[in-house]
């Protein structure tokens, strides 16, 4: 019986090993998963067992303890065999595997994120931010300075939106603004880094609606999707990966000093963090989104939008089309308006179809992301929208999954970059160097080596065997990282190599790590984990968490049902308070019909005829002459901001807002620095006219409307007291101010 249990167990041992080899050469499809490929190679493993410590001792001595029950579980299994055979018995088939639970299905579709998906829509997130910061830069004292065109104290006084909440309020001049703008930004930085995570989520939440509410003339459908973004994203754990806060909680959790420490890839990232991230925000996160695109469907009931011309005419608004758009719309044939017509309303037609669908759910989330980028850097690079279509962009990229990051690691690992990194133990500052190159080392390319004779204190050591230094090695070193190639040729060009040796060659001399308070470890160990207690509060914040994520929800199915044309005129729904609150007060809103029913057939701008102390002509908002012919305009490049400004003021119900326009345009001359720009009076006209009909490229039916007149007493008075320019005196340049 020991004869015939053997075999099966040697068989048994070899499947096991199999198994494992199997098991290491998926190690690129992991590189950038919680278990790094690093593991699996050679370098992990040999360090661990060579130390008598790690995973690959401990997987190894598994490996056989459970080889050597198998053997034994087998050999009693034959024996059990033999009596069944002889009282004539058949032996039990196994039991089949249990399959995935409907709870198991439901969670991976529509419960769980990413940790690296997660990381990656932080860094785009913060990007965007900062992206839509310079954006505003350009009007941040004509929108939010007491010198604007709606001071904070007109704002206080006459709310625009039933008292939704603005920081901004409290900053009354220019220079208060811009020291609150260098804190925002230093916010944003700090978000893309991914630096005190938590906290600057919520501070970037607090001061994008902030900015957003100030001034609700230019508020568009995209300010709402940038709120939503914010709030959202709010609930989610940004910065557990690819962040500076994981990346100084793995230095604290595992302090390594030996090059068998470096070589023990099983504590680099947290165990109590895995990639798949569970919450409720998931089915809320995709409900947000599909009903963005159904209701935007939905409500486009217009003739244009049914016979494919939607298009046509929207290319047409040459206060909303950037210029480059105007020079090239003649050119476009009808067939490619038709076609764009119909790729829009299918796109976002399908999209919330992919969203929630649990079939095909890999392959329906990676048709939603081509779909929903596609739209969108279409619509940012034709129209002037604000951050609508980048905002959503970013939304999308909350839908890459694990799948995705394995491919994502098969295809940018390159088992040619690996190399052996040399450092100087007796070298704090290389010490150091290691600890953060092992945890930015997600493919598991580099394996590290003691070495007192290293050059610089950091030396590698490439396939072949033969040896680089200095800027060299950094840049093996950078280009073995994830997305390190697309930076490490830099340091192979002749100037940046030199500095970069010699900056290297003098922080090695210099012992620059010691001097900036880097230590060698005392001793390698790893962090116990937290105390019960302190876990238990995690449970209960990440309880309250969810409570607040449905909480929120409940504000925005509620205010889509009072908001959204479909409903509200179908059903009166009751509008409580307190869910008017949540919705409200930073505009959380949920109103979805972007050119709906029909597109925008008209087009118009604002046109101020101001006279000047010197008897000319002007427009403040340009700084040129009038201009009233809109026939033959192309595009007035407009910024969103004065796009909507224009286009909100001229409508009856803000009448009471432009007085703060007069006392903006009075203040000319202090913009332009030009005593002779004063403004004596003028008159303030919407000029519109109708976008060319299908078919043709030429506006029609130019319209005027005046919509009040204004006198600067001020100015008046100083022009009747100076005398009149002496004739061919040169005009003041223009000064625009958009």
């Amino acid at each position: 019986m020991e004869t015939a249990s053997a075999p099966l167990a040697q068989h048994r041992s070899r499947r096991l090993m199999n198994a494992k080899d199997d098991r290491d050469e998926g190690g690129p499809e992991g590189a950038l998963r919680n278990e790094d490929p690093g593991e699996s190679r050679e370098a992990g493993p040999e360090a661990a067992a060579a130390s008598g410590s790690g995973e690959g001792a401990r997987a190894g001595d598994g490996a056989a303890r459970a080889a050597q029950r198998d053997g034994a579980a087998e050999d009693e299994g034959a024996a059990e065999g033999e009596h069944d055979e002889e009282d004539g018995a058949e032996p039990e088939p196994p039991p089949r595997p249990r399959g995935p639970s409907m709870w198991d299905i439901l969670r991976d579709a529509f419960f769980t994120f990413d940790r690296r998906t997660l990381g990656f829509t932080r860094i785009l997130l913060g990007f965007f931010l900062i992206g839509d910061l310079f954006r505003r830069s350009w009007a941040w004292s004509d929108m939010f300075a007491d010198i604007g065109v709606l001071p904070n104290h007109v704002n206080l006084w006459r709310p625009q939106g039933g008292g939704n909440f603005s920081l901004v309020n409290a900053f009354s001049t220019p220079g208060e603004l811009w020291v609150l703008w260098a804190v925002i930004f230093a916010t944003y930085v700090c978000l893309l880094i991914g630096w005190k995570t938590k906290l600057m989520q919520v501070l970037s939440l607090v001061f994008v609606t902030s900015m957003n509410g100030r001034v609700l003339l230019i508020e568009n459908g995209g300010y709402v999707v940038h709120n939503l973004l914010l709030l959202w994203t709010c609930f989610l754990p940004l910065g557990d990966r690819f962040s500076v806060d994981a990346l100084l909680a793995s230095l604290k959790r595992s302090r390594e000093r030996t090059a068998d420490d470096l070589n023990d890839r099983t504590t680099l990232d947290d165990p109590r963090k895995p990639d798949a991230y569970v919450t409720v925000l998931g089915p809320v996160l995709l409900i947000q989104l599909s009903a963005i695109y159904f209701f935007n469907v939905v409500h486009k009931t217009g003739p244009a939008w049914k016979n494919g011309t939607a298009v046509h005419f929207v290319l047409y608004v040459d206060r909303m089309v950037t210029p480059i758009v105007a020079d090239i719309r003649d050119y476009a044939p009808n067939f490619l308006i038709l076609f764009m017509t119909r790729m829009v309303i299918s796109f976002e037609a399908a999209i919330p179809v992919c969203l929630l669908s649990p079939i095909g759910r890999v392959w329906a989330r990676r048709l939603t992301l081509v779909m929903m980028n596609l739209l969108h850097v279409g619509f940012g690079t034709t129209f002037v929208l604000g951050p609508f279509a980048w905002a959503l962009c970013v939304f999308s990229t909350l839908l890459i999954g694990r799948e995705d990051w394995e491919i994502a690691a098969r295809t940018m690992r390159r088992v040619h970059r690996a190399r052996v990194v040399l450092f100087d133990p007796r070298s704090p500052g290389a010490v150091l160097a290691c600890r953060v190159l092992k945890r930015m080392d997600r493919f598991g390319l580099l394996t590290f080596e003691a070495s007192s004779s290293a050059p610089y204190g950091l030396a590698v050591r490439r396939p072949g065997g033969e040896a680089a230094e200095g800027a060299a090695a950094l840049a093996d070193i950078v280009a073995a990282i994830p997305l390190g190639p697309t930076v490490a040729w830099v340091l192979r060009l002749p100037l940046v190599r030199d500095a970069a040796t010699a900056a290297m060659a003098a922080a090695h001399r210099r012992s620059l790590g010691r001097a900036l308070g880097a230590r060698i470890p005392e001793r390698s160990e790893i962090a116990p984990p937290p105390a019960p207690l302190r876990l238990a509060g995690r449970k209960v914040l990440a309880t309250f968490r969810e409570l607040a994520v449905l909480v929120m929800f409940v504000g925005a199915v509620n205010q889509a049902a009072v908001e959204l044309w479909v409903i509200k005129n179908r059903w009166k729904v009751p509008h409580p308070e307190p869910t008017r609150l949540l919705s409200q007060k930073l505009r959380f809103l949920q109103g979805w019909f972007m050119f709906s029913p029909n597109p925008v057939m008209d087009d118009g701008t604002i046109v101020v005829d101001a006279i000047t102390v010197d008897g000319r002509h002007i427009n403040p908002f340009t700084g040129e002459p009038p201009n009233f012919d809109l026939l033959h305009a192309k595009s007035f490049a407009y910024t969103q901001i004065w796009c909507d400004y224009f286009a909100r003021i001229k409508l009856p119900a803000n009448t009471a807002y432009r007085d703060a326009m007069k006392e903006y345009i009075y203040r000319y001359p202090e913009r332009t620095g030009r005593p002779e720009d004063a403004i004596v009076s003028g008159e303030v006209y919407w000029v519109k006219d109708w976008n060319p009909k299908w078919g043709s490229t030429e506006s029609y039916g130019e319209e005027r409307e005046k919509l009040f007149v204004f006198q600067n007493p001020k100015a008046q008075a100083r022009a009747q007291a100076e005398p009149p320019p002496a004739p061919g005196a040169p005009a003041a340049p223009p000064s625009p101010a958009n």
